[in-house]
């Protein structure tokens, strides 16, 4: 699943010529696929949330015979055309996609970042036999001083996307355009077996072993460039990196992470009321409405910027469809199809 999710993802990008747009689209015909499936979905949670009332009087009714209580919400579902589960489906459906999703951006961050890495560090750090040259060689520091201007980029060919200069680096002020030793020693390990070239893995593995200290200068003329402070946190447990020269080695501003963020919001908050069947649910399901704006935005603070850009979009797409559904819901209900109260008794 994931190989055709790839093969599909890299066609668009092919028609498109642009990663960004390419995953909006690779999305768009996602969700338009699970469209029907969401329509019905939504029905069955407006029709579940119109039975709270009863549901509630059934429970005060029977609430001391819980066998009785279950004949009756059985009667009642049945009677009302409901299935309680069928507004769990889109999101079991919608789990694994999202998974996918993420493995997708990341096999295609590493290989397209090691591939521009690779082409950047030949062309200016080694010689002609592919050897890294010395420190000092003029060669070497005439690259150091490219990237302090910020010309180094221009090398790297990076897939930008409206305010991103690297659509495989997160959006954030702490992350740089251009990877670092650790974060390319990084990936060399988790996807080593997946380069399809075997000389990228040598030549970077090599880099990120700091070869002949050119890594670490390259490093720190990048961090330079950006004029990055770091600040502690936390009484020094953790620190945080922000510019002081918003330069062209910075690659985001933090808006796809707080994105994510106010539109799981927004999404939440457009869904259905669902029963409650007791105190423990109800806290459960407040907890999880905040939960998941949090964890949105720690892992689109994290994951790369292709990955947050198919959250946010998703989030987006939800709202929109939500609203469009609800009005076309309301529209066949006020046409004929309502259900009335008489409809509702148990």
């Amino acid at each position: 699943m994931t190989s055709m999710f790839r093969a599909i993802l890299d066609f668009v990008y092919q028609l498109v010529g642009n990663y960004g747009w390419a995953v909006i689209i690779f999305s768009l015909l996602i969700k338009c696929v699970l469209l029907p499936l969401d329509i019905k979905s939504r029905r069955s949670m407006r029709a579940m949330s119109a039975l709270n009332p009863k549901m509630e009087e059934l429970k005060k009714r029977y609430g001391d015979d819980q066998q009785k209580l279950n004949q009756k919400m059985s009667d009642l579902y049945k009677k009302n055309k409901v299935n309680p589960l069928s507004g769990c489906l889109p999101m079991l459906i919608q789990l694994p996609i999202l998974w996918i999703m993420f493995k997708v951006m990341r096999y295609a961050a590493a290989e397209l970042q090691m591939q521009e890495m690779f082409k950047w560090v030949s062309a200016n750090l080694t010689d002609g036999n592919g050897a890294f040259m010395a420190l000092d060689s003029t060669a070497v520091q005439n690259a150091l001083e490219t990237i302090r201007s910020g010309g180094a980029l221009s090398a790297f060919n990076q897939e930008s996307w409206l305010w991103i200069k690297n659509v495989f680096q997160p959006d954030t002020f702490s992350k740089t355009v251009i990877p670092t030793i650790s974060e390319i020693s990084t990936t060399l390990q988790q996807y080593k077996d997946m380069l399809t070239e075997k000389g990228w893995y040598d030549l970077l593995s090599q880099y990120a072993q700091d070869a002949n200290g050119i890594a670490s200068a390259v490093d720190a003329a990048v961090r330079e460039s950006c004029g990055y402070k770091s600040f502690d946190l936390f009484m020094g447990l953790t620190k945080i990196n922000f510019p002081t020269n918003w330069s062209t080695y910075v690659n985001g501003v933090c808006a796809l992470p707080i994105l994510a963020a106010v539109t799981q919001v927004l999404s939440t908050k457009l869904q259905p009321t669902q029963p409650d069947a007791n105190s423990n649910s109800a806290a459960t399901g407040k907890f999880m409405t905040w939960f998941f704006p949090l964890f949105s935005l720690w892992i689109c603070w994290s994951s790369t910027a292709a990955f947050s850009i198919y959250w946010v979009f998703v989030n987006v797409w939800t709202i929109v469809t939500t609203f469009f559904i609800n009005k076309l819901i309301d529209r066949k209900e006020a046409a004929g199809g309502q259900t009335t109260k008489e409809e509702l008794n148990p």
